[in-house]
């Protein structure tokens, strides 16, 4: 995740009432709607990075904030499944949990390392910064 994607993350879902659990987004009068609807009013974690990013940059951050809560796992199977769908999958399967809270999803995307050019190129990566998960 770049810096500028954290921050209009954390920008979007900077309030408990823009953050919903049990679909992707909802609109004022708590209908499930599409994550794009100009209705929508507070989504889930899957469903704010769609919106701010489009589906294909999503499905990978998916990937790097599915690692960066659940850490890394095993993949098997053949064919190999679509690892960006089972990001996403694990993704909302937490954002769901009744044990989830509006500040817990805060921590996590507060927490999650950003990717740096600096650091790519060889200098020294910040404490919030992991270069070993980053994609640009």
């Amino acid at each position: 995740m770049m810096a500028k994607e954290k921050e209009q993350l954390l920008s979007l879902l900077d309030d408990e009432r823009r953050w919903c659990q049990d679909a992707e987004a909802l609109d004022a009068d708590g209908n499930a709607v599409h994550y794009s609807d100009d209705a929508a009013v507070a989504w889930d974690i899957t469903g704010a990075l769609c919106r701010l990013f489009g589906l294909q940059r999503a499905c990978v951050l998916f990937q790097q904030l599915d690692r960066h809560i659940n850490g890394k796992r095993m993949v098997f199977g053949w064919p190999p499944p679509d690892t960006a769908m089972v990001a996403m999958g694990a993704l909302q399967d937490f954002n769901d949990r009744v044990d989830v809270t509006f500040e817990s999803i805060r921590v996590q995307l507060e927490t999650i390392p950003v990717w740096s050019w600096s650091a790519r190129r060889g200098g020294a990566a910040s404490e919030n910064e992991d270069v070993s998960t980053a994609q640009p």
